[in-house]
């Protein structure tokens, strides 16, 4: 369901179908500055079935403690009557809790939309029927090679996730078939960045109308030889993505270079602890516990960029 937020200058919409917050000013020429934030991640667990060796979630750095269902439904309503408009359910691989149904709705329950991120792996079988119904399913996935997936998606036993890509495939089929809108989401690094093309032609015939391209982020385990292992020619890649998107209109394809996080993303690790992301080797800033801070704290606070916060979110603000 659509967002709209009031502000001083006008309107802030969140279109759950392209996944975007949009501006509509009232006299067309105010000056858009946002005093509350617009989304957070969520991470709901620290465990994950996977040991990316790119991961910035970095589970060995996030706290055992997890929030219960009722903790989490307490921690919605404070990032609502924050100004929210979106979470994002994440980890580790948030999919590994049982509760996922009912955490997930009682964001719903706390006015929020809802975007899952996840591999897709441990509801190969099910898909996420039991969700609601409105929640955004963003499914990781490297490469249309299945041996380049299997390779950079590995187990806990550092060994290659042999049947990854297969159930990971079984997963989106299962999204879609019981109606999720589904995103692919591809971090590119040295490892996967010369076949994209084959991904492409794999999600053109998935019946997947969306796919997010971001560089590996320097932070969590990428941070170690970043430069050697994850940095990719950027001009090569935009033209790969470029003739992608000549080869599949249908696609919506987005595109973010990005690979330095300055604090403007707001996140909720497993114990309610809320933090932001730095790349500048501190990686995940804590900002103080979620429950016990109010908005203010959140806008004063040095680690936490809220006007870089809105220039990542907001269409049409640089």
């Amino acid at each position: 369901m659509s967002r709209v937020r009031e502000e001083p200058w006008g309107q802030i919409e969140y279109d759950p179908k392209s996944d975007a917050f949009v501006t509509h000013t009232s006299d067309g020429e105010s000056v858009i500055s946002v005093g509350r934030p617009l989304s957070a991640g969520c991470l709901l667990t620290g465990r994950c079935n996977l040991r990316c060796t790119f991961c910035y979630g970095n589970d060995e750095a996030l706290p055992n403690q997890e929030l219960s269902e009722a903790e989490w439904r307490h921690a919605f309503s404070r990032l609502k009557s924050w100004g929210l408009m979106r979470v994002d359910l994440s980890g580790g691989e948030p999919t590994l809790r049982k509760d996922l149904p009912e955490i997930a709705q009682g964001a719903v329950d706390a006015g929020l939309n809802v975007i899952l991120s996840t591999n897709g792996i441990p509801l190969h079988q099910t898909g996420p029927k039991q969700l609601p119904l409105s929640t955004r399913i963003h499914v990781s996935l490297d490469s249309g090679f299945a041996s380049v997936h299997k390779n950079s998606r590995l187990l806990r036993s550092l060994l290659p996730s042999s049947d990854s890509f297969e159930k990971t495939g079984a997963f989106i089929r299962k999204s879609l078939d019981q109606g999720y809108r589904v995103r692919i989401m591809t971090c590119v690094g040295r490892h996967n960045c010369e076949g994209l093309f084959q991904l492409g032609e794999y999600i053109a015939t998935s019946g997947v109308a969306e796919w997010n391209i971001s560089r590996v982020l320097k932070a969590g385990r990428a941070q170690a030889d970043y430069e050697r292992r994850w940095q990719v020619d950027d001009a090569a890649l935009l033209d790969q993505i470029h003739n992608m998107r000549e080869a599949y209109p249908w696609i919506r394809i987005r595109y973010s270079n990005r690979t330095q996080q300055e604090g403007y993303f707001l996140l909720v690790l497993p114990d309610g602890t809320l933090a932001t992301q730095w790349t500048d080797g501190r990686d995940k800033v804590i900002l103080g516990k979620l429950l016990e801070m109010s908005l203010d704290d959140l806008r004063k606070h040095p680690d936490f960029n809220l006007d870089t916060h809105s220039r990542k979110w907001l269409v049409g603000i640089s």
